[in-house]
């Protein structure tokens, strides 16, 4: 559920995502924890120097099989915060159900 809008506004996303891919394959479970093994972690977006909090969101599912779900990415700045709810709902409908 990544929007086109987020890649086609952030010319560096590859590289803003590459330490976050080494953080979170070293512990899975980094960010803020939101229940059910789902965690909200926040990391800058460098086309818009703001640091992490005007950065994006990344959520993610580890599964203790040590597999990592990515649920939902967003930009800070397109998009306020999503609702555990609403997390929870794509988590339902885009891994568990299948």
């Amino acid at each position: 559920m990544i929007e086109t809008k987020i890649l086609s506004t952030t010319s560096k996303i590859k590289e803003d995502l590459t330490s976050l891919i080494t953080e979170l394959s070293k512990n899975p479970e980094i960010g803020t924890p939101l229940g059910d093994n789902i965690f909200k972690v926040r990391t800058p977006n460098s086309s818009i120097p703001t640091g992490k909090r005007g950065g994006f969101r990344i959520v993610t599912y580890y599964k203790k099989d040590n597999t990592l779900y990515l649920i939902t990415m967003y930009a800070k700045t397109q998009q306020d915060n999503i609702l555990t709810n609403t997390l929870k709902a794509i988590f339902n409908e885009e891994i568990e159900s299948k």
